[in-house]
């Protein structure tokens, strides 16, 4: 039995995401990715950062966020920051999982990004995006080779 979404995806199959794709990036100012529309079709993602080719100074730092968009459609809220990378810690991966069916029972303040190495499981959205910082410590040119993406499953019931 086949059933699609508004989007006209099946929803019984999972989708790949891809926030970014494999690339070198450089320092300079945060960049924030395209975002990729779900429209609510799925209840689960798995997101993986894939760093292939650090700097070369300890000093070099990467950061890499995946942020969902709120209720209101006008407010993105972070919801992972990954470990962040040194750019002499060479290729790493990096998985995390925002399954919203396990709330918890506190607020979460979002005013700030999590922490690094930090996941905010029940936040979700329509949209989710990714965003990172790269930081050049001095010396030669920082410069790191990721891409992050992601596996969306489940649909509402």
């Amino acid at each position: 039995m086949t059933i699609k979404g508004p989007r006209g995806v099946e929803l019984i199959q999972g989708e790949t995401l891809t926030l970014f794709a494999s690339a070198a990036r450089g320092a300079g100012v945060a960049q924030t990715g395209t975002a990729a529309i779900v429209q609510g079709e799925r209840s689960r993602f798995c997101l993986l950062l894939d760093v292939t080719a650090a700097a070369s100074e300890g000093t070099d730092t990467l950061d890499v966020y995946v942020d969902v968009l709120a209720a209101d459609a006008a407010t993105w809220l972070n919801a992972v920051h990954f470990t962040q990378v040194l750019g002499n810690g060479g290729a790493k991966k990096f998985f995390a999982v925002l399954d919203p069916s396990n709330p918890g029972t506190a607020v979460i303040d979002v005013t700030a990004d999590a922490a690094a190495g930090a996941v905010r499981p029940a936040l979700f959205g329509a949209q989710l995006r990714g965003r990172y910082t790269i930081v050049d410590g001095g010396g030669v040119a920082a410069s790191f080779t990721f891409s992050v993406t992601g596996y969306a499953v489940g649909h509402p019931a």
